[in-house]
């Protein structure tokens, strides 16, 4: 009876808490029921980018996938749109971490955050490339799809230099289709910066009332000591938008994705993921090898290669990217990239005088010579040559206030002869067959802290009557010690 009489009571306490509390919780608004996770197959991402074959996948049963989210929408540069990754990877690199982008019909911030591990029912949603080439996985109902399952977990960014962002490999699955090792991880560069004609910029634009306009994204270019370079694409909404690049070097933590070539997007302004107090680092060159092949670089856009200087002297056209037609069979169409000059076709210019202008390169003196090539080609023109070669060893980035020396005579293989096709011929100037350069005379003063500037200036309508709509091109350029 002892115990029957303890139980008894007990009880009574137990269902009085219950009812205590029941009548309390009616004071604050309720808790969201959890949702629970559907039952179906599971998947995993390194399945998911090995099943796609260039064409929509749209998924119509359950479907789960297990992720943690590495890039949320909290600092608003992204929007609808998340980055998840798990433990399914297929590269040594990526420390075998598969990831991918998943886009929702409605934007999700606060309710997924980085850390969160999560589980994703596809069912409804389409496994499809994104307009620059980035695989995601598109129309998603973050409610009804989503379940948390764990959060506060801590992604650590892989970290990479910009080389290594832009290497892909063919999928085991698919030999045929490309596969950007980097494509969706979350990544941390470090020794890097802006380039110098970033520094002092917004990352983006953001318009304040009483402006009645809409905020603007921008391209921002990062680049390393070697002059490697790559966007950073940043939105007007982002809340580190008016912030000013500063003149420092450092680290920098976002999320590498595809489109057409790799880009990153900057997660936040917190938790050090932009983290730039290091001194500024001028690129100056012992040696330099440049294709053209960076993310700086595009079609009908000026070039913002790192170190170069793209210098509308006279006129309204500047030196511009270029890329035509579709890649020979074989050709990495990750380096299709060229420098190009435009005549003065689209302008009503009486003169148009651009120059290009290569980093700072090391003059060692003594007699030491420096060896130098490019390949050039030549589109819509005549046998006018508009192109010519200067080198300075003081400028200081005002083309008239330097002393320049013309040594075009030395590269007398400069494309004379037009070709209109999708992909013209590139020739050597100094030999017009090999890679061996020419070498440069010791005319090279040491005044500018034993550096010199090479500079390509394409002049048009001064001398040639028939150079309108000329169009010269330049790929390789090279200069090193030794021929």
């Amino acid at each position: 009876m002892k115990n029957k009489k303890n139980t008894s009571f007990i009880s009574s306490i137990i269902i009085t808490a219950v009812l205590i509390l029941s009548f309390a919780c009616k004071k604050n608004p309720s808790i969201p029921p959890l949702h629970q996770v559907a039952l179906g197959p599971t998947t995993y991402i390194d399945s998911l980018r090995n099943m796609y074959q260039g064409k929509n996948i749209k998924f119509t049963s359950n479907t789960i996938l297990r992720a943690v989210v590495t890039c949320d929408e909290s600092s608003g540069n992204l929007y609808k749109q998340v980055y998840v990754r798990d433990y399914s990877g297929e590269f040594v690199t990526t420390k075998y971490y598969g990831a991918i982008s998943l886009r929702f019909s409605h934007g999700t911030a606060g309710f997924l955050t980085v850390g969160d591990s999560i589980a994703v029912n596809l069912n409804g949603a389409t496994l499809d490339q994104s307009s620059g080439g980035s695989l995601e996985i598109d129309s998603l109902d973050a409610i009804n799809s989503v379940v948390h399952l764990k959060s506060g977990l801590n992604p650590q960014p892989l970290v990479v230099t910009l080389p290594q962002l832009n290497s892909y490999s063919t999928t085991p699955h698919n030999p045929g289709l490309k596969q950007y090792i980097y494509d969706a991880q979350l990544v941390q560069l470090n020794n890097v910066e802006f380039i110098q004609s970033n520094v002092g910029t917004t990352y983006a634009i953001y318009q304040a009332p009483p402006v009645i306009a809409a905020p603007k994204n921008v391209n921002k270019y990062i680049c390393d000591s070697a002059g490697n370079t790559i966007i950073a694409y940043n939105s007007g909404y982002a809340n580190f938008a008016t912030q000013v690049i500063p003149n420092n070097s450092g680290s920098i933590v976002g999320v590498a994705n595809l489109y057409t070539i790799m880009q990153l997007t900057i997660r936040s302004d917190a938790n050090g993921d932009i983290n730039l107090n290091m001194p500024y680092m001028p690129t100056v060159y012992d040696a330099v090898v440049q294709n053209f092949s960076c993310a700086a670089l595009f079609a009908k856009t000026t070039v913002f290669t790192a170190g170069w200087k793209a210098i509308p002297y006279q006129g309204a056209l500047n030196w511009q990217g270029g890329q035509y037609g579709n890649p020979p069979a074989g050709f990495n169409a990750a380096n299709w990239h060229y420098a190009l000059a435009s005549s003065n076709y689209k302008t009503t210019d009486i003169i148009n005088d651009m120059w290009l202008v290569s980093p700072p390169i090391v003059d060692h003196g003594g007699g030491l010579k420096k060896y130098m090539d490019f390949t050039t080609a030549l589109q819509y023109g005549t046998t006018a040559k508009c192109l010519s070669i200067w080198v300075s060893g003081n400028f200081n980035g005002n083309i008239p206030n330097a002393q320049w020396t013309e040594i075009t005579s030395l590269y007398p293989h400069i494309s004379t002869t037009s070709n209109n096709g999708p992909f013209p011929p590139f020739v050597y100037a100094s030999t017009g067959t090999s890679s061996v350069p020419a070498a440069l005379p010791g005319f090279v003063p040491p005044t500018n802290n034993g550096t010199f500037y090479v500079a390509f200036r394409y002049r048009t309508n001064t001398n040639y009557t028939d150079s309108t709509g000329m169009t010269y091109l330049i790929n390789s350029f090279i200069v090193r010690n030794n021929p």
